[in-house]
């Protein structure tokens, strides 16, 4: 999938109580990523089967290294023990000089001092001696395997979680340095592994140089994903504040996946769930199967293939919903969710004896199956990407009371919405909910900006829908409500539909 990575900063400054926001792109060359699928032949699929297997060893283990010298240096409880395992005493010779490695050497040649990486990396010819099949492994390869393991240890310094050893199912790629790997025509060159060839759907433009190649086993095969950079094109800037014609804001959903503050609804396919009862057979075939036997693996290899086409339906609908958002406006805003704290499971209740209660885990856990499926963290991403590519806005907001504020006359009540409608109990003003939040999105978002609020594309406000002609009786019948304001109970007298007020079939209230 073509990408281009940037960054788009707002900078926040306060002085005597003005703000200013400073709109900035970092990224100043243009790097596109193609990912295609490999045409290996069987004996180069299972060299690369027993690479995953071994540099996930040495992944692991160069962790427990640096976890054991992070925790030695991080607790001052241990006492005089410098080695965990041995618990050998604490003195120059035993001490362990980086705080992030005890493997290599600690110093260079000239008598600098080595990071935990290069500690590591100065440790792979001794590796291959004690272990002669790391010796299939290109050293390129290896060398990159360090690198993830320095990337995590610097996500974690940033707050972004501690590194985890890694399972089959989560180490699934590894990588090649630039300059390494050859490309000719639809062939592509990996070393120590072979030419092969590869499905090329798109021509690799000219004048870009390739970058970090990474080879990917996913259910239905083996992926590349080729990385090209090209530093002559120009920086591609956002748009100014004044040059801003359009703002659209969005409000995320399950049923709908996005509501525009246009009044446009993007449905959600639910992909999954279409192809839940496919799924549900094929994993009771795969359970009934003999434990460790060839049938059982082609069984959950069959399951993983499903898994995979749902992903990639997902992925081919979020890139196309993200495209049309950009085509939209100039300017986008979101709504900044807490996805992780949505899903979390219900702490658990109990009585006076001790005895669990229900909590409502159940039933949410429906609800937590259908916020996966929507993968709105995914969506919100692609689209932060190509409004990136093509120049245009995109900001985050808190969704804070955006469903309960009304638009028109800025009233804030629980009250106001009723699941999928909204009536303002003080202006009387009804819309769908998901729209008027979605309206409430874009108004905070132009305010965070400065940017004036006629720019947001939104629907027409109507406080009294206008009536339809209608040529039969049992057709729904349009009518002119006259909406009352504080009236709770007229929330039941009518349905919303494309910007008319349809009265419900077995309401009492005649048409005029």
């Amino acid at each position: 999938m073509k990408k281009i990575v940037a960054i788009l900063e707002i900078v926040h400054y306060t002085k005597k109580k003005t703000t200013r926001f400073l709109i900035q792109r970092i990224q100043l060359t243009m790097i596109l990523a193609y990912n295609c699928k490999l045409g290996a032949n069987s004996s180069q699929e299972i060299i690369m089967t027993s690479w995953l297997s071994m540099l996930r060893s040495h992944y692991n283990f160069c962790l427990r290294d640096r976890i054991e010298a992070y925790e030695q240096v991080k607790f001052p409880k241990l006492g005089n023990y410098s080695v965990l395992k041995t618990k050998a005493p604490c003195c120059p010779l035993t001490c362990s000089i980086s705080p992030q490695s005890q493997l290599g050497e600690p110093f260079k040649k000239s008598g600098k001092k080595r990071n935990a990486y290069e500690m590591q990396s100065s440790e792979l010819p001794f590796l291959k001696q004690a272990r002669p099949w790391y010796k299939k492994i290109h050293s390129t390869v290896l060398q990159q395997n360090l690198r993830r393991l320095k990337t995590a240890f610097e996500n974690f310094f940033d707050g972004r979680g501690y590194p985890k050893f890694k399972t089959r199912q989560r180490f699934k790629s590894f990588s090649y340095p630039p300059n390494q790997v050859k490309l000719k025509s639809n062939k592509i060159y990996l070393p120590s592994i072979g030419w092969m060839r590869f499905f090329k759907s798109r021509n690799i433009p000219d004048g870009f140089q390739l970058k970090t190649v990474t080879v990917r086993e996913k259910a239905d095969g083996w992926y590349v994903s080729i990385r090209i950079e090209n530093k002559n094109i120009p920086q591609l800037k956002p748009k100014d504040l004044e040059q801003v014609k359009t703002a659209i804001g969005c409000d995320l959903g399950i049923k709908k996946l996005l509501a525009l503050s246009n009044g446009e609804l993007i449905n959600n396919p639910q992909f999954e769930k279409r192809l839940s009862k496919r799924k549900t057979i094929r994993q009771r075939r795969a359970s009934r199967k003999k434990r460790g036997s060839s049938n059982q693996k082609k069984a959950y290899a069959r399951l993983a293939r499903l898994d995979q086409k749902i992903v990639n339906q997902r992925e081919d609908y979020q890139w196309k919903t993200a495209h049309h958002l950009v085509r939209l406006a100039d300017v986008i805003v979101l709504e900044d969710l807490n996805i992780q704290g949505m899903i979390r499971k219900c702490r658990a209740k109990q009585d006076e004896n001790g005895k669990f209660l229900k909590n409502g885990q159940s039933a949410k856990r429906a609800l937590n199956r259908l916020i996966r499926d929507c993968s709105w963290g995914n969506l919100t991403e692609k689209i932060e990407s190509v409004a990136a590519k093509f120049g245009s806005i995109c900001l985050k907001v808190n969704p804070k009371f955006t469903s309960q504020k009304c638009s028109h006359c800025g009233h804030i009540q629980k009250e106001n919405r009723n699941k999928e409608r909204f009536l303002c109990l003080n202006c009387g003003f009804f819309s769908d909910a998901d729209v008027q939040a979605s309206v409430n999105i874009g108004i905070k978002g132009l305010k965070t900006l400065g940017i004036s609020q006629s720019n947001l594309l939104r629907v027409p406000q109507k406080v009294t829908p206008k009536p339809e002609a209608t040529g039969s009786r049992n057709r729904e019948k349009s009518v002119s409500l006259e909406v009352e304001p504080g009236n709770p109970q007229q929330l039941s007298l009518f349905e919303w539909r494309n910007g008319e007020a349809i009265l419900h079939s077995e309401s009492p209230v005649t048409a005029t």
